[in-house]
Order: C-alpha cells, then structure tokens, then sequence
C-alpha cells in the first residue's frame, strides 16, 4: 500500500523538478553586467578600500535573482583584488539593477605604476571576472567578464 503512494509522488516530484529545471534554460537569457562607477572609500600605507557599483541587466522575461559572488578585479593586468559577496537580490524581468561591492586591497607593490598612470591621464584599462550565483533551489552559474578603460580626470582619490 505504502509503495502505491510513494512512488506516484516521487514521480510526480520529479516530473516537476525536471519541468522547472526545463523552463529555466528555455526563458533564461544571460544578464549583462557592467560596471557603472568606482569610489575610494579609505585608504592607508597597507590597505585601500573601494566600492565598485555594479549594474545587472536582464532581458529575459523572468526575474533574476542573485544569490552571490566571487570575483577579481584587474587595473591593466595588475591584479587589485579578488573577493566574495554574499549580496542578496532580484532584478526585474526586463529591467535593471545596481548593487555595490566593497573592494579591499594592497596596492603598496604597485603604487609606482598606479600613480604614474593617475598621474600621466592615460586611460586605465580595467577588467572584471567571476561567477555569479544565481537562483533559489536550482540556481546556476553565471561567467562574469566585463572590460573597459577608466578616465583618470574622472577618478577621485
């Protein structure tokens, strides 16, 4: 009898796990995410704290939510820091969504080369890389990548 029931519903359950699992990869369209500015914090002779904002776009048309990262940040190959984030939240289908990310590192290595850049006004290539996490139960993975060049006359410090 106990067998009966058990097995419709494991059948059940998983039909539906599959089924939700199927309609996540057919709607699912990869966000974009950029960087929308970069602010120093705080900064002394061992340690430089930054918040880099970030904007998630989704054009797909569910909601995005986002359950964290990791990631390395990169100033013209030189590598200012990697980290993790454990920011939690939703980006609308259709839409977008800023969200920070506090950035420490130890530039002391490469403090020459940073101020001569500064210094020079020569544009700073910048570059972003990590995964993003995704979802509730079943979740992925996403790649993030994101490149650009910084304007020193618009950087504060």
């Amino acid at each position: 009898m106990q067998r009966r029931v058990v097995l419709p519903m494991m059948a059940a359950w998983a039909l539906l796990v599959l089924q939700g699992c199927a309609s996540l990869g057919s709607s699912y369209e990869k966000p974009d995410v950029r960087l929308a500015n970069v602010e120093m914090l705080r900064a002394n002779l061992w340690e430089q704290t930054f918040r880099l904002q970030l904007r998630v776009d989704n054009p797909s048309s569910r909601r995005l939510p986002i359950r964290g990262m990791r990631y390395q940040v990169y100033l013209n190959d030189v590598r200012l820091a990697t980290g993790v984030s454990d920011n939690h939240f939703t980006v609308p289908a259709y839409g977008s969504e800023h969200f920070d990310l506090t950035v420490r590192s130890n530039l002391w290595r490469h403090l020459g080369d940073l101020t001569k850049l500064v210094d020079g006004r020569q544009p700073i290539r910048y570059r972003i890389e990590g995964h993003i996490r995704t979802g509730l139960l079943f979740g992925s993975t996403i790649n993030l990548y994101e490149d650009g060049v910084l304007d020193p006359a618009q950087l504060s410090f």
